[in-house]
């Protein structure tokens, strides 16, 4: 998953999204193309993650998905989230996640549920292409 999730310059991945079907996600932000502002995180292994509370507040924000190639979508996702998982060797962790990187993980636990980010757009008219959504980036 680490490989993929590098090779495909993605923020995130999730077991399912390569034929897994254990609750296992990676988190790995960084500044690119699509993500100009996203911060720099070390890819991060999160066994059995679990969303024990988020904030009231939520914002809008767009997100793609290797799983749905040449497509973004414009997402309502809480700004915080307090997250329980354990990490590569086993250990337990709770810690409170902010921002973009709360997004990346709203968007892989979705995953693990079966959901995809096209199932959280509001309207089909927050349904890009690629290309579209570049040239919003760039403005």
């Amino acid at each position: 998953m680490l490989l993929t999730v590098t090779k495909a310059k993605g923020v995130g991945i999730a077991a399912p999204q390569v034929f897994d079907s254990r609750r296992l996600i990676v988190v790995s932000s960084h500044p690119n193309a699509r993500y100009p502002n996203a911060p720099n995180m070390a890819p991060t292994v999160m066994i059995n993650p679990v969303i024990i509370s988020s904030s009231s507040e939520k914002e809008l924000g767009w997100e793609g998905c290797l799983s749905v190639p040449g497509r973004r979508g414009e997402v309502c996702r809480h700004t915080w989230i307090e997250l329980a998982y354990a990490d590569r060797v086993g250990v337990r962790s709770q810690a409170q996640f902010d921002g973009f990187v709360a997004r990346i993980i709203q968007h892989e636990v979705d995953h693990l549920d079966g959901i995809t980010f096209l199932d959280r757009v509001a309207s089909e008219s927050k349904i890009l292409t690629e290309e579209e959504y570049l040239e919003i980036c760039k403005a």
